[in-house]
């Protein structure tokens, strides 16, 4: 029944008869009324976004009808980055505020600049699809200050990202927020975040010998009646707990801060 409610003829029968096939099906696989209620948000939803342009809704819907789990697998896959995204929104903007209620009193200069380097969907703090770095700046003293959040025991930096802070050592930190399943909270995140002033240094000799590595893939690959092809993915430095645990408290952060020469 519903193949055939879909299918050419019975839908253009339904519509000069003035009903839904939405409707149609909603009822026949709605178990009971809530399920109706939210099948029919999720249609009014759909509706909404594509009325200008049906033609996409009717692709979307072949690729779920075709391929179900793999528009399933995207779909949730896509929520999930959302999520991660908006969650990572959240600690970075709190991780400002916070500096900002003690530091701006002090005569510092707390503000975002977009890097727009690439960036690490799981970890980072971006708008825009831009990675948002904290330029804190007093004097002649600033300091960027790069805001990850971590899930796991680790945390993720691009080449892009690791170069940056290796070429701005002495000026350069990463800031990592782990609230263990805690709500994002302004006393959480301070009591949750770890600052390593020396992570230029920490990740110098690893971007060598990737680099290195690079090197030597490019004369593997050189043009030729044959080739070589290497097609893996970019490269990421995973930042271990052991990389920040014995970075700075927040508190410990703000005393650095203070005892930078402001020229």
């Amino acid at each position: 029944m519903q193949q055939k409610c879909v299918q050419d003829k019975p839908s253009l029968l339904l519509s000069i008869l003035n009903v839904s096939v939405g409707e149609v099906m909603m009822h026949i696989v709605a178990k009971d009324e809530k399920t109706k209620h939210e099948l029919g948000k999720a249609m009014g939803s759909l509706y909404s976004t594509f009325m200008e342009n049906p033609n996409q809704l009717e692709k979307l819907a072949q690729l779920a009808e075709h391929e179900p789990d793999l528009f399933i697998k995207e779909m949730e896959e896509r929520i999930l980055n959302r999520e991660r995204i908006r969650r990572n929104q959240s600690i970075g903007a709190l991780v400002e505020t916070l500096l900002k209620s003690v530091l701006e009193k002090e005569g510092f200069k707390v503000q975002r600049t977009g890097v727009g380097s690439d960036y690490v969907v799981e970890h980072d703090f971006v708008e825009d699809n831009i990675e948002q770095i904290l330029k804190i700046e007093k004097g002649k003293v600033f300091f960027y200050l790069e805001v990850k959040s971590a899930q796991q025991e680790s945390v993720r930096m691009t080449l892009t990202q690791a170069k940056e802070a290796r070429d701005k050592s002495d000026k350069y930190a990463l800031c990592v927020v782990k609230l263990d399943g805690l709500e994002i909270s302004g006393e959480n995140i301070r009591k949750g975040s770890s600052f390593v002033t020396t992570i230029g240094d920490k990740v110098r000799d690893k971007i060598a010998k990737v680099e290195g590595l690079q090197n030597d893939q490019e004369a593997l690959t050189e043009p030729g009646d044959i080739e070589i092809e290497i097609t893996e993915g970019p490269v990421r430095l995973r930042i271990n707990k052991k990389g920040w645990e014995d970075g700075y408290t927040f508190e410990q952060f703000l005393s650095f801060l203070r005892q930078q020469k402001t020229g």
